[in-house]
């Protein structure tokens, strides 16, 4: 009898710890899930905004200075206004219609776990117009619907943590959307005057990061009473391929261009040796066997973009020339990888949805007079397939920072009067600032330019007939299935 009192005391033991297992695993994943989601928790307490916020997470520890390294983080006070809105001479005679802008989202953490980087502190000194954003949050969270939001309602409004998440904005690539919209609001506003809501469409990527950075930027650019009234679209592509996303021929073009780049990096061996080297001792859990240089670039950016110490591994440190290197060896091979003969196919391919869309838009924008501005709020890959995809092929547009832009500008002729809806109508295209209307495929050499010593601008008319009729010219079809080789 003893012994089956034993045998029952040990079974009801286990039992209840099997119990504490089970609770403690039912509260332990769910977190976890959504600590590491790039998904909003689904409760509508994603913010938590005090009027202290933006003290709260503010340091003495000091930061290392990296000097021309931080050039590509783009830190907010680097971003400054360009070639946008200066149309010179033509002041007089043309008037802006439209605008639409295609943003790279700001800083984000890596998109790696990388060695130390619970340490890295990502916040930032706040400023002026930092605080006046956060409490615009705070008063948006309690006072006003999130309807407006869309299918945005439910994710965090900001980044509230300060050390750097995995994928996830941080505190300053909030600072730059917010000097970045600032900046393009200077130029565009007294032309614009936007009012309405009707006028503007906004459209982000579906991460935390994409939707961040847009209703960041939106809010430097609108006043908040018109920005409550617009509602957030979103987009289940990074590339914005809308219906136009399964492409046999895509992953083809894909593969002989990664092919291509192992080539040039296997062609400079001492350089590969400290690539590994490095890829070792930044990456947790890492393998030696393939190394991305641009994945390795941007894990070493956590540490360069917000001055933290680089990383030691087993008594092995990565040095401030290793990082040098690395940065020089991606110049060098971005020169290269532009000029791949394949490179343009396949951002035609991946951008297909994306042109359609824009091209939508520009024809609103010239049959009914608005929207007046149109976002879209995505990734260094949005930009990189869509310039390819026009032909603006070069290191620079193969390589957008954080907080990049990318603008077209759609100009009216006042002086031209045609009996053709359209003709009338021009744009440009500008990337962070410069003026590269005149390397657009499309827009090359071609009579009906309009061409003055200050400014060049390409007739709306040879956009839309390139995106309807000669898209797909350079693969010898007709339509998009039989560029991506599907069968019907």
């Amino acid at each position: 009898m003893a012994n089956v009192q034993v045998v029952t005391v040990r079974n009801m033991a286990r039992h209840r710890y099997l119990v504490y297992l089970i609770i403690w695993l039912c509260i332990f994943f769910p977190v976890l899930y959504f600590k590491i989601s790039d998904r909003p928790a689904p409760d509508n307490k994603t913010v938590n905004i005090s009027e202290n916020f933006a003290l709260k997470y503010k340091r003495t520890v000091s930061r290392i200075d990296y000097n021309e390294l931080t050039r590509v983080c783009n830190p907010p006070h680097m971003i400054k206004r360009g070639d946008e809105g200066d149309i010179g001479l033509l002041n007089n005679s043309i008037t802006l219609q439209g605008v639409i802008i295609l943003t790279r989202h700001g800083d984000r953490g890596p998109m790696n776990h990388v060695r130390n980087m619970a340490d890295i502190d990502c916040s930032m000194e706040p400023d002026q117009e930092y605080n006046g954003y956060t409490k615009f949050l705070q008063n948006i969270f309690f006072n006003m619907s999130l309807q407006f939001l869309g299918p945005f309602h439910g994710y965090p409004l900001y980044p509230q943590q300060n050390n750097c998440s995995i994928s996830q904005l941080t505190p300053i690539g909030v600072s730059q959307m917010l000097k970045l919209g600032r900046t393009l609001r200077s130029v565009y506003h007294p032309l614009l005057s936007v009012s309405n809501s009707d006028d503007i469409i906004i459209y982000s990527t579906k991460y935390r990061r994409t939707f961040q950075s847009a209703l960041a930027f939106m809010y430097a650019v609108l006043s908040p009473d018109v920005l409550s009234k617009v509602t957030f679209k979103e987009s289940d592509s990074y590339s914005y391929c809308f219906d136009h996303c399964a492409c046999f021929n895509v992953n083809n073009l894909q593969m002989k261009i990664k092919q291509s780049s192992a080539k040039r990096l296997k062609s400079r061996r001492v350089v590969e040796k400290m690539l590994k080297r490095i890829h070792n001792i930044v990456h947790l859990m890492s393998s030696s066997v393939r190394v991305d240089p641009y994945l390795l670039r941007d894990s070493i950016m956590t540490y360069v973009c917000h001055g933290a110490p680089l990383p030691c591994y087993q008594d092995d440190c990565i040095t401030h020339d290793n990082v040098k290197q690395l940065f020089n060896y991606i110049d060098w091979d971005l020169e290269r990888y532009a000029k791949h003969g394949l490179l343009q196919k396949f951002g035609l391919l991946k951008s297909y949805g994306f042109a359609l869309n824009i091209a939508m838009n520009l024809l609103k924008m010239v049959s009914e007079s608005k929207p007046r501005l149109v976002l879209y709020s995505g990734h260094d890959l949005t930009a990189q397939y869509l310039l390819a995809a026009f032909g603006v092929l070069n290191a620079q547009t193969m390589s957008p920072h954080y907080a990049s832009r990318l603008v077209f500008e759609v100009y009216r002729n006042n002086t031209f009067d045609t009996t053709y809806p359209g003709r009338d109508f021009y744009f440009r295209v500008i990337f962070n600032g410069k003026d590269v209307t005149q390397s657009v495929a499309f827009c090359k050499n071609r009579a009906g330019s309009w061409t003055d010593s200050s400014t060049y601008l390409c007739p709306i008319e040879y956009a839309i007939r390139f995106i309807h009729d000669d898209y797909f010219t350079i693969f010898n079809a007709s339509n998009y299935k039989e560029a991506c080789g599907i069968r019907s």
